[in-house]
């Protein structure tokens, strides 16, 4: 029990760090969830919590290095190749050496060995860990590009390279030739595994799918436990496990490719599970940081008070000398497919947005805890530099990108924006239909609900233009009576029904609960039936009000419609001399509030394959609007592929939730 409550408490970690990396989106990520582990590492039931290191590689590692292979691009790969090499191979073998003998002649705590293994530690690049800085651009769509390809084959260098120096450390032997031989049997051992297996699990998915067998529960399921399976076998014979998971993934992501639209909703499923393990995984590596950081502080105070400092600086000179080298290696060594006007910026660009992430603190934690049966004595203050070039490789860009590259809107508020404009040019399209009022109505108040999504109204400005709208109806009903257009009865139950309106959409817990109470002893009474009023307190409020209120116009022989018509004209009236660009979204919520009132009192019944045509109807209208501006050339491809993505979810979950826009 203890250890699944650790691990939901890592989990609410990861969820802060992201909402709060949402509200400040010029701060990164991994600062919100370390510092959400800091907090942590104070709790008592965290003090003294340490993962595995075997374990570390084996749940994190392996995972994410399959996915990013999976869902790397074939086409560039095969393109870059010659960019792979150098930046993957040789530059990273380059930096591991070069890095290393400095860092151990400036800091000679570091023997050679580990000095070698603490640089392969930080080779590995993590371009999405600064994709937020970094606005997808076209003009700089090269560079970018290379370095997500490059990102996935030096994680794989930089691994191999490490296991080699930590193995020369323990062993404390070192040749070239049996380094050499070594290399060669992790590298191409690895790789050699991983495409064999690979090509059976493929196949072995293709034929399930032939034979009718591609339900997702099925083939997302196997996709799953791949990497596991393949790291577990590479690492028993003695090849890199990383490498093997590196090449299923690439045969893995070949195999979706070739897909293509055929198992259509299992692709779905996947890329939807793999978003969210990856998400996950990749931000509990940074709260784990978080959390072992006042341990890893405590064991350097412990070994020499004063070592933090000096650490600070090895940390600050591995990542200066690390992104120089990769500076002149990518103006003068990295082909970029095309002329470029900016060759200097792209290479700027290049050095910088090589910041280490997950995989570089992944393998720092995958550090011994014991060599030879004694205490990795030095495992701390390889953690704790390591750590050092992680945060220098994230704040630097941060300050430094916006500056240098001054771009227009990033693609995630341009898709914003044209995402706004297609709802209104839908809303614009239906508007026009003077048929089937009252489905038109559900469709709008559907496509109006998304732009309150944006933004939360604030409860208490939605609540005094509630009041405002409920006056003026008011006013209107009172003047139905001094003209005698409604009896006294008619009146007095009217102000009933919008004094209870008022404590429905309010839509607190305990009012809601209330009313629930309230409606279903009444319906009870009424019609002498338990279930009934079983079913009435199943009901929400906000959609029993107007079928009691209106059952009970009906016994005195009234009619509840010619009121509640000209009363919701009026307070629409007031909605719309109220409305500013400040309170549009409280105005949204409370007129979508009367028009469903409205609808229910007027029109009970809908005709379901009405309000379907008229949603395939919107959905239309949006994928016209698409085709039109990308034509003209007002939005790039990757806007419209999002815009076009956004509306696919939408029809999706419409279908999903089709008999919830009916009541």
């Amino acid at each position: 029990m203890k250890l699944v409550f650790l691990v939901l408490m890592l989990l609410l970690a990861v969820i802060g760090g992201h909402v709060l990396s949402q509200h400040c989106p010029r701060i990164p990520q991994p600062f919100f969830l370390m510092g959400l582990g800091l907090v942590f590492a104070f709790f008592p039931l965290y003090q003294g919590f340490q993962f595995s290191p075997d374990v570390f590689t084996f749940a994190i590692i392996a995972p994410l290095m399959y996915n990013e292979s999976e869902n790397v691009s074939r086409y560039w790969v095969g393109r870059g190749i010659v960019n792979i090499f150098s930046l993957a191979i040789v530059l990273v073998i380059l930096t591991v050496l070069l890095v290393g003998v400095g860092v151990h002649g400036l800091f000679p705590i570091f023997p050679l060995s580990l000095a070698f293994a603490l640089c392969a530690v930080v080779t590995p690049t993590d371009a999405s860990a600064v994709s937020a800085i970094t606005p997808a651009s076209e003009e700089y769509r090269v560079p970018q590009t290379i370095l997500r390809n490059e990102s996935l084959f030096n994680d794989a260098s930089g691994i191999v390279a490490f296991d080699l120096a930590l193995a020369t450390y323990i062993s404390g032997k070192f040749a070239v030739s049996t380094a050499l031989l070594a290399f060669g049997k992790e590298f191409l051992g690895g790789l050699l595994l991983g495409a064999i297996l690979g090509l059976g699990i493929a196949w072995v998915r293709q034929q399930l799918i032939h034979w009718g067998d591609n339900s997702p529960m099925v083939l997302v399921t196997i996709e799953l436990v791949t990497p596991f399976i393949l790291y577990y076998l590479a690492d028993e014979l003695g090849l890199s496990g990383i490498l093997a998971v590196v090449a299923a993934g690439l045969i893995q992501g070949a195999e979706r490719e070739h897909l293509r639209l055929t198992s259509s909703r299992m692709q779905l499923v996947s890329a939807n599970v793999w978003e969210m393990i990856n998400g996950i995984l990749s931000s509990l590596v940074f709260v784990l940081l978080g959390i072992s950081l006042p341990r890893v502080l405590q064991a350097l105070r412990q070994a020499n008070p004063n070592l933090w400092w000096r650490l600070t600086l090895a940390g600050a000179f591995i990542y200066g000398a690390k992104f120089f080298i990769r500076l002149i290696w990518s103006r003068y060594f990295v082909w970029m497919h095309k002329p470029s006007r900016h060759r200097w910026m792209d290479s700027w660009l290049m050095a910088l947005s090589g910041a280490n992430g997950t995989i570089t603190l992944a393998l720092a934690f995958s550090l011994p805890l014991m060599i030879k049966g004694q205490p990795f004595a030095l495992r701390s203050a390889l953690i704790f530099t390591a750590t050092v070039v992680i945060l220098l490789s994230l704040l630097t860009p941060t300050l430094v990108l916006p500056r240098l590259l001054k771009t227009g809107p990033t693609a995630a508020e341009s898709t914003l924006d044209w995402n706004r404009r297609l709802k209104l040019a839908a809303m614009s399209a239906l508007t026009k239909r003077q048929d089937h009022p009252s489905e038109t109505q559900i469709v709008l108040d559907a496509l109006r609900q998304q732009f309150q999504g944006e933004q939360v109204p604030h409860r208490r400005q939605q609540r005094a233009l509630f009041r405002q709208a409920d006056a003026a109806e008011r006013q209107a009903v009172t003047g139905l009576r001094e003209q005698g257009s409604v009896t006294e009865v008619g009146y007095t139950y009217y102000l009933r029904f919008l004094r209870y309106s008022r404590f429905t959409v309010d839509q607190r817990w305990w009012k809601n609960l209330i009313l629930r109470i309230w409606f279903s002893i009444h319906m009870g009474r009424r019609y002498r039936d338990i279930q009934k009023a079983q079913d009435t307190f199943m009901t929400s409020p906000l959609v029993m009000e107007q079928l009691y209120w209106q059952q009970q116009f009906e016994q005195r022989g009234e009619a509840i419609q010619p009121v509640e018509e000209v009363g919701y004209q009026a307070a629409l009236t007031a909605l719309q001399r109220l409305k500013t660009i400040e309170n549009r979204t409280a105005v949204d919520v409370i007129e979508r509030y009367y028009h469903e009132r409205h609808r229910r009192l007027s029109c009970p019944s809908v005709d379901p394959n009405v309000v379907y045509q008229l949603f395939l109807a919107a959905f239309h209208t949006e994928y016209e609007c698409i085709q039109e501006t990308l034509a003209a050339g007002e939005i790039t491809a990757a806007v419209a592929e999002d815009l076009q993505q956004q509306i696919v979810f939408d029809e999706m979950s419409y279908l999903q939730n089709r008999s919830a826009f009916l009541v």
